[in-house]
């Protein structure tokens, strides 16, 4: 079949793999879009699902910046997509989310998330198939 290697399988991988990401993220990280699954990818796609996150969780992502555009996606697992919340912090400025949200990352603009409440998923989309290499520092 000439397109087959366009349908691809997530693989499940934990956060510290990548750079400023530590160990103690919550739940279960897919990637469904990179480089190392599809050659041709120009995107990165990575779904977490978590379930009972509570306001004791542990930050695990530090301030970072990609050198293109990014969004997450918070989508919690009560009616009207609601049940998740987060913490998000864009450049100097912290916001407290509740789902169903999205939030836009510009290039270059450092950033971090923490899950701090319920049930659901994120995900998050960076314009680059190489996770590592749309990092800026």
């Amino acid at each position: 079949m000439k397109y087959e290697k366009y349908i691809i399988d997530p693989e499940i991988k934990g956060a510290e793999e990548l750079p400023y990401h530590k160990k103690g993220a919550p739940g279960v990280r897919r990637v469904f879009l990179e480089k190392s699954l599809l050659e041709e990818a120009d995107v990165y796609l990575m779904v977490r699902t978590v379930k009972d996150v509570t306001p004791a969780q542990p930050e695990y992502i530090e301030m970072h910046a990609h050198n293109v555009n990014s969004a997450y996606i918070f989508v919690g697992n009560k009616d009207n997509l609601e049940g998740l919340k987060a913490e998000v912090t864009i450049e100097d400025e912290k916001f407290i989310i509740t789902s169903p949200k999205t939030v836009f990352v510009p290039k270059g603009k450092k950033h971090s998330l923490r899950l701090i409440d319920g049930s659901g998923h994120f995900f998050h989309i960076v314009l680059e198939g190489d996770y590592k290499r749309s990092l800026t520092e």
